[in-house]
């Protein structure tokens, strides 16, 4: 019997390690291959339902559409119990069929798809096995998805490869026609990510003022607005809907990773580091070791409330600073993509 947890705000399941594509800087390839049972997810959501409080419900890879009937049965586990989740799927996009798209829309399934830009772009680090590359096909499912009606988010993964081409990604957002939100993901220097460079702080500063001007053109153009992740986030900091470190689930003990095979962590991005395994969902989870997780993350990142951006940046990701291996400083890249947002931001409310 796993003993009560004071509330979760976020579980991820990774559904299965395997996946279609075989992307350069993926940090899951080394995730258990197996798909999860239903009887694991379910102990993951029974848990993380416990407390009776809304949480947010995450499906994740590899590839979770190649898990699709164990998603199917675990979204309607949630329904049947009437269990107060909010669902999510990221997904490559590339195996959604029509059928799919209709029960995703239907069961209040939210979806973001991978997309690092335009073609050129997105193609050198987005592969098949073959080396060929996979625009095509993430177009393709995001096609069916807006043909059934399902708005997406877009998550980009930013490189030194493809940072000067970012503002690619806003036009692909309103070429698809579909798109709500983008979100900028830094790479991170974990699985085969440790071969890839990083966007330096510079390159990324210029990209994204590009992003911003192409993005507000766009949007006086066609009168459709595309929500900004960052900046999202910096709106709620501003209008105190949130506080810092609030993102930070794994550092507050208010989250779990769940792999196929029933393996806990503090976080999706720290899967595989036996530093941060909390147990196993069929045993027990280890309090004790979560509660030291949340002060080595809250240590960690002591440099960020001693900053002027703080109130408005709300803390750095400590899984991106620890693969960075920035010794104590703050991961230059990241200061740079929050603070553009955060000039935007102060720049709007004069």
């Amino acid at each position: 019997m796993v003993e009560q947890n004071k509330g979760w705000k976020m579980l991820i399941l990774g559904l299965t390690g395997q996946c279609n594509f075989t992307c350069s800087y993926c940090y899951a390839h080394e995730h258990p291959q197996e798909s999860m049972s239903v009887d694991t997810g379910i102990q993951a959501i029974d848990m993380a339902a416990q407390s009776g409080k809304p949480f947010v419900l995450q499906f994740s890879g590899g590839e979770p559409l190649l898990a699709f009937d164990v998603m199917q049965k675990l979204v309607g586990y949630v329904h049947q119990k009437k269990i107060p989740a909010i669902l999510q799927v990221q997904t490559n996009a590339s195996l959604m069929e029509r059928d799919m798209a209709i029960y995703l829309r239907n069961a209040k399934v939210g979806i973001g798809i991978s997309l690092d830009g335009r073609p050129d772009q997105n193609d050198v680090y987005r592969k098949l096995p073959s080396g060929a590359g996979t625009s095509s096909l993430i177009l393709r499912g995001a096609e069916i998805l807006a043909q059934v009606g399902v708005e997406i988010g877009i998550t980009c993964v930013v490189t030194d490869h493809n940072v000067r081409h970012l503002s690619g990604i806003v036009e692909m957002a309103y070429y698809l026609g579909n798109v709500r939100k983008i979100g900028f993901d830094l790479l991170r220097a974990q699985g085969r990510g440790v071969g890839i460079k990083a966007a330096g702080a510079e390159d990324l500063e210029l990209a994204l003022q590009e992003v911003l001007v192409r993005a507000n053109h766009l949007e006086k153009q066609t009168g459709k607005k595309i929500i900004f992740s960052h900046r999202e986030r910096v709106e709620s900091l501003g209008a105190k809907h949130m506080t810092g470190f609030a993102h930070c689930h794994a550092m507050n003990g208010e989250a779990a990773f769940v792999d196929a095979t029933g393996e806990m962590y503090a976080c999706a991005s720290l899967a595989g580091f036996p530093a941060f395994k909390l147990g196993n969902i069929h045993s027990s989870m280890d309090r004790l070791k979560q509660e030291k997780i949340g002060v080595l993350i809250q240590k960690s990142m002591e440099f960020c409330p001693r900053c002027s951006s703080f109130s408005l940046c709300g803390g750095a990701c400590f899984a991106r600073w620890y693969g960075a291996n920035s010794a104590g400083n703050p991961y230059g890249p990241e200061c740079m993509l929050k603070n553009v947002f955060i000039q935007e931001y102060q720049e709007g409310k004069r």
